[in-house]
């Protein structure tokens, strides 16, 4: 597995959550691909509502890696109440679960990244501005990779 190349999918996933958060757009759930050769692709699901939502992508993700045994990773993102157990800055949070092909026989080869962050308007303007605090990274057995 290519580290650079996953960092890269998280990072998009998580300044697009980002910038969806700046414009005061609901942060819907969403998903995101990683293929061996370092392309990066996006899911999303017509659902309305979140959890549905949620559901659809994890459905998509689990019939496309049947599919395409190229893809080695995947995320998807949400917008989140960050668990108190965390002791995060803030309990507002995007959660990027992410799943590895090669860690899917592993017992804990799936992570939840929890990144708190805190949004701020401009007094002035009423722009908005999401500041993001260090991830929360939580392993759990994988979900979609089995």
């Amino acid at each position: 597995m290519d580290e650079e190349a996953l960092f890269e999918m998280v990072n998009e996933a998580v300044m697009y959550a980002k910038d969806q958060l700046e414009k005061g757009e609901e942060l819907a759930p969403f998903a995101m691909v990683l293929y061996d050769n370092g392309t990066i692709q996006s899911l999303n699901s017509e659902e309305s509502d979140f959890d549905a939502r949620y559901e659809s992508l994890v459905n998509q993700l689990r019939k496309k890696i049947k599919e395409e045994p190229e893809i080695s990773a995947l995320s998807i993102v949400t917008r989140v109440a960050i668990p108190e157990q965390y002791h995060a800055a803030t309990s507002n949070g995007i959660r990027v679960h992410l799943e590895e092909r090669d860690k899917r026989g592993d017992k804990i080869g799936a992570r939840f990244l929890y990144v708190p962050y805190q949004l701020y308007q401009n007094s002035e303007t009423s722009d908005l501005t999401v500041q993001l605090y260090t991830p929360i990274p939580v392993s759990f057995p994988p979900e979609i990779f089995v």
